[in-house]
């Protein structure tokens, strides 16, 4: 039954790795998302096969299901975040707020009303 539980944790390690290779482009993601994939319905299936006692074809479909579904958001979530980030020399800077740069204070919900 422990070694069941292994391979659930062999399952999030390697979300979590799949996250990070394809954040930091460490190879072509659609190789890194493959591989992923196909380890992680490998270790569904065992998982599902040994601790849940499904059948077979039961564990191959939650496999399949959750490996694609689950590595799926993951490379998802890491190609968002890799293609939003600012180049590497780009410098940010913050602006203050405009209402600190005027005198005047702002009032939206003034009286006049145009006529």
């Amino acid at each position: 039954m422990a070694i069941g539980y292994l391979f659930l944790a062999l399952f999030v390690a390697t979300l979590v790795v799949t996250y990070i290779a394809v954040r930091r482009a460490l190879g072509p993601t659609l190789y890194i998302g493959g591989a992923s994939i196909i380890l992680s319905i490998i270790f569904v299936v065992l998982y599902s096969l040994i601790v849940r006692e499904n059948s077979a074809a039961q564990a191959l479909f939650a496999g399949i299901v959750g490996g694609v579904v689950f590595d799926g958001v993951a490379i998802a979530l890491a190609v968002f975040f890799r293609t939003s980030q600012p180049p590497a020399g780009t410098e940010l800077t913050s602006y203050p707020a405009q209402e600190q740069n005027s005198n005047e204070r702002r009032n939206d919900h003034s009286d006049s009303s145009p006529e």
